[in-house]
């Protein structure tokens, strides 16, 4: 008897290890179709009900979070007029902490976005990641020497003893 109990045992844990990974393959399946894939490394746009746009890496398991991210900061005259838009991460200038992610409710995500490969700030991404990891100084304007009075009126005397 104690041995068909025994079996019977591994028996419905064998049954509820097939049914566990069944309820795991088919979320899996279903997250891959539906943007909720957890592994995803493409990156996204996303849009708050407040107008505010992130673009990063966006996941949504176990809660929506955005990592490596960016954002555009405008630049405005008086008259409230563009002056100029930057594409900066949000770990830079003090915006936020080092860490470069944020997490987000899901009831304030109005939309979002994947990027697309040939994605005019996809390509603004990988350029300030590439000029950052190389360090490439931002190229400086070599100062000209000011030339005072008296240096133009020595060069007059010497064009004027030449001829």
């Amino acid at each position: 008897m104690e041995r068909k109990s025994f079996f019977s045992f591994l028996n419905k844990i064998g049954t509820l290890g097939i049914i566990l990974i069944t309820i795991i393959f088919v979320y899996l399946l279903l997250a891959k179709s539906t943007h909720l894939w957890p592994f995803n490394k493409n990156y996204q746009m996303v849009v708050l009900e407040d107008g505010t746009t992130y673009f990063g890496h966006l996941k949504f398991f176990p809660r929506p979070c955005l990592s490596d991210v960016y954002f555009i900061q405008t630049q405005q005259d008086e008259k409230g007029n563009i002056i100029n838009q930057q594409l900066m991460p949000i770990s830079s200038g003090g915006v936020l902490n080092l860490k470069s992610k944020i997490y987000l409710s899901f009831s304030k995500i109005l939309l979002w976005a994947d990027l697309p490969k040939e994605s005019q700030i996809l390509n603004l991404i990988k350029s300030y990641k590439l000029q950052t990891s190389l360090n490439l100084p931002q190229p400086q304007p070599q100062p000209q020497p000011k030339k005072s009075f008296f240096d133009s009126e020595k060069n007059n005397q010497k064009n004027n003893k030449i001829k």
